[in-house]
């Protein structure tokens, strides 16, 4: 199992496991939110009809105590007594029936019936002065009806003339408010023990196995509240309401319980789908990967073999207990980069597939690879140097035609080669690094040929390897150093200035070449804080040749396109010039004339900022870009530097290159500028460019660059130049 497989496999089963844990929660937080919200429900619910039980029983008791009162007024006769029961019966249908009870009990209804007085407790009660509610009996004129009787005294006086009895039926009243408020549950009115009115079919008793107990609670307690179900939410509450009723609420209701059951259910299914899809993806990523294994093996434009296939083959051909002796070739097309930015990418993968085509026709296709953009390598299972002599000019000819991209379409093709045998002790890395150190040296003398590896090659790539290793840690190391090169003034017969320049002592490489190391500074963009250092090195060797004594000339320090571009360069120039002490006349910054050209606008705003501040500013190595001589009316620069190349010409080809090089001498001095010849080695060098009007010469006719404590003595120096 693979290290992505085993990631995989881990990564989705603590989603799976995170799944099921907030599941889980959220099944027992809506749960819990279910309960308390059925509970809250249910106690509001309770209040509600308590309230209205309580509330229908006081007002109704004030309706007949107001009748009481106008009875008193009547003449006393039956008749009239029963035509205004009649009256007051149909402005208050909350009452099923009024009577006016005489003391000897025969009841007076307001629909003319006349019979004995029931529920003869409460009509002894009320003429003795109380407010009675009677147990419940069935209705006179409908025996079906269960109803209980508000009895109140009817007094003239103090005297009880009799009693007034307004029937109600509970059941009804609170049958019509149950529907009207949507009940969730079931609603069960009490007086005392027996059930007056209930919204449900079903008997009380016969709800869950706690009925009895309940009822066992509402006897002695004026309210309860009771979970019969924790799973389904079922609750059951009662409250009193008044001294005989009791109002009792269900919460039960198949829908609650199916709400907890679908929440459950849902949450299975959520856990379940989950599971499925990481299923499908542990089957997805396994598909995934056989596919990109073998895609990973195959290139996709030329369907060759690919690296991960040729560092497979190396590791068991180069096996010391399975060693074969073969000869690796790295080939790589020449300009084919330009080929790209010319022509665009499609007809770079057009070539590129031509010439693999090319390369695969010409020898076995399993021993091909493709390792990178425009690189192939071609594994031969021989190393004897005439068959490879043979095989390689055939290669490097291989391209000796135009290939033939379409109908009017043709473009011509080299090769470069790095041939590379194998070695017992050899590893992968090792020969294609080689290899490819052949192919660059092939590249450097032109391309369209080829290179055999040496150990010369070897000498020079285990340096450039070790150059380029430790590059990176030489100046934490403090393993760079400066030199100073005289600047001899020709008019003064007097050195006037020194250039600066970077040397490197690495303990392990030893000298290192500046020609090997600065390319490699640019490259990892350290010339940055390696030119920071320089300026500050300059800078106090500056300082302390001042506080020597020594004045009255400038150093000249190199500037790079990096440099120049960083946005703190003016910053530290000025950091730097301030916290040493110096003044800033004493310093010269060059750029070359490449760097002139490229970034004109940049250089142009550079140097008038470094003017302006008081630093000297030379552009260097004159002559050796493309540049016209109207870059030195652009630029505002005080010194000119022409590049040593002139000289080297001017003896090789004659008039023509003197004439070339007294023109630049004299439009730089007709523009203001100092001239300094560079690369000065003979004195009839010397004397000829003093008759030419140069300034100033620098070369190893002066000196050589050397250590600080050595070139500040060139100034006392006397000089017959």
């Amino acid at each position: 199992m693979s290290k992505r497989q085993i990631q995989a496999y881990v990564l989705l089963s603590l989603i799976l496991l995170t799944v099921v844990a907030l599941t889980i929660i959220n099944y027992q937080d809506t749960k819990q939110y279910v309960i308390e919200t059925v509970d809250n429900e249910t106690n509001e619910l309770l209040k509600n009809f308590t309230d209205e039980t309580n509330k229908f029983s006081n007002e109704r008791v004030a309706e007949l105590e107001l009748i009481a009162n106008y009875l008193v007024l009547l003449d006393g006769t039956d008749e009239e007594i029963i035509e205004f029961l009649a009256n007051q019966r149909d402005k208050m249908p909350f009452f099923t029936s009024l009577g006016f009870i005489n003391p000897k009990g025969e009841t007076l209804a307001g629909d003319g019936s006349r019979f004995k007085v029931n529920q003869i407790e409460s009509f002894e009660r009320a003429l003795q002065g109380e407010v009675v509610f009677s147990d419940l009996f069935p209705l006179y004129q409908d025996p079906d009806q269960i109803v209980t009787a508000i009895r109140l005294p009817v007094k003239k006086g103090d005297d009880v003339i009799g009693v007034l009895s307004g029937v109600v039926n509970m059941g009804n009243i609170l049958g019509s408010v149950a529907k009207e408020s949507s009940l969730p549950g079931s609603l069960y009115l009490f007086k005392e023990e027996q059930l007056v009115f209930s919204t449900t079919d079903e008997p009380f008793d016969n709800r869950f196995d706690y009925a009895a107990d309940i009822k066992e609670q509402m006897k002695v307690k004026e309210s309860g509240s009771i979970l019969v179900e924790e799973d389904s939410a079922h609750f059951v509450m009662f409250q009193r309401a008044g001294a005989d009723w009791t109002v009792l609420v269900d919460s039960y209701t198949n829908a609650l319980d199916n709400r907890i059951s679908t929440i459950f259910w849902r949450n299975t299914l959520v856990v379940a789908v989950t599971f499925l899809i990481l299923c499908g993806i542990l089957f997805y990523i396994r598909r995934n990967e056989v596919r990109e294994d073998n895609l990973l093996k195959r290139d996709l434009l030329t369907n060759l073999p690919n690296r991960v296939v040729l560092e497979e083959k190396l590791k068991r051909d180069l096996d010391p207990t399975n060693f074969k002796q073969f000869t690796l070739f790295f080939v790589n097309l020449d300009r084919f980069k330009e080929i790209n930015e010319r022509n665009g990418y499609q007809i770079g993968d057009r070539v590129l597939f031509e010439v693999s085509n090319k390369i695969q026709e010409f020898s076995n296709r399993n021993d091909l690879y493709r390792v990178g953009g425009d690189e192939f390598v071609l594994l031969v299972s021989t190393q004897d140097e005439e068959e490879l002599k043979t095989m390689t000019t055939a290669l490097v000819k291989l391209m000796g035609e135009p290939l033939e991209l379409s109908t009017f379409e043709s473009i011509w093709m080299t090769l470069s080669l790095g041939i590379r045998k194998s070695e017992l002790g050899d590893w992968p890395d090792l020969m294609m690094q080689d290899a490819t150190f052949a192919v660059q040296e092939a590249k450097k003398l032109g391309g369209n040929r080829a290179v055999f590896f040496s150990q010369e090659l070897a000498n020079q790539n285990e340096r450039a390897r070790l150059i380029a290793n430790n590059v990176v840690h030489a100046l934490h190391n403090n393993e760079y150093y400066m030199v100073y090169q005289p600047v001899y003034e020709l008019s003064t017969q007097k050195i006037k200035s020194f250039e600066a320049l970077l040397r490197w002592e690495s303990p392990l490489i030893g000298a290192v070449s500046p020609i090997e190391f600065i390319p490699l500074l640019e490259d990892n963009d350290l010339i940055v804080p390696v030119g920071r250092w320089i300026i500050r090195q300059v800078a106090l060797q500056v300082k302390q040749w001042e506080n020597e004594l020594h004045d009255g000339f400038h150093v000249a320090i190199n500037i790079s396109v990096k440099q120049m571009m960083h946005p703190d360069f003016m910053n530290d120039i000025k950091s730097i010039i301030q916290d040493v002490g110096i003044s800033p006349s004493s310093l010269m910054f060059e750029i070359t004339e490449t760097v002139a050209v490229q970034n004109s606008e940049l250089a142009s705003v550079l140097l008038t900022e470094l003017n302006e501040y008081g630093v000297q500013t030379a552009l260097d190595d004159f002559g050796t870009g493309y540049s016209s001589l109207s870059i030195l009316k652009l630029l505002p620069i005080q010194h000119v530097k022409v590049d040593r190349s002139f000289l080297m010409t001017m003896e090789n080809e004659g008039e023509k290159s003197q004439i070339i090089l007294q023109g630049i001498l004299d439009i730089a001095k007709n523009l203001g500028m100092t001239t300094v010849m560079e690369g000065v080695e003979t004195e009839e060098q010397l004397f000829l460019l003093k008759e030419m009007g140069a300034h100033k010469i620098q070369g190893f006719l002066i000196s050589r660059p050397m250590v600080a404590e050595l070139a500040i003595k060139l100034i006392d120096q006397k000089w017959t130049y």
